[in-house]
């Protein structure tokens, strides 16, 4: 699916979007969404954190099919965002002082993209040291 023409991974990426919102179990919808996006094709560099103003926005992130940890981290968060479910209270991307991205929902029960295998909780990340967070908030607009 990532290898094909950008018309195919944005229809696909609809489809994941419509078969979140149908499902009512939140632990279902956020492994579902980290499972797809395990997939996507990485590159060293691609999105920078302080130029989070030249981000793209959602439809052009998958048609572009360029994924850096920040932009993979990027994509999961623009798929969580656009369900506009009640049972998400927070989300941020965060930076671990070891320079890898991962996602935060709902105040850390929620860890994605540290484990490729699996959904991740605080409690389970012991080790985890987060050098800088950027809430939501930061990038929530480029949803249009």
């Amino acid at each position: 699916m990532w290898q094909r023409h950008s018309q195919t991974r944005l229809i696909a990426w609809a489809d994941l979007r419509n078969q979140c919102k149908l499902e009512p179990d939140l632990d279902t919808v956020i492994n579902t969404i980290h499972s797809w996006w395990q997939h996507a094709p990485l590159v060293l560099h691609y999105l920078h954190w302080d130029l989070v103003k030249d981000w793209p926005d959602p439809w052009d992130l998958i048609a572009e099919d360029t994924y850096c940890d920040l932009a993979k981290c990027l994509g999961i968060s623009y798929t969580i965002l656009m369900l506009d479910r009640t049972d998400i209270n927070s989300l941020s991307i965060q930076e671990t002082k070891e320079n890898e991205y991962i996602v935060s929902l709902n105040q850390g029960k929620y860890i994605l993209n540290w484990d490729v295998g699996q959904v991740l909780n605080i409690n389970s990340t012991n080790s985890l040291k987060i050098a800088r967070s950027m809430d939501s908030a930061m990038f929530k607009n480029k949803i249009r």
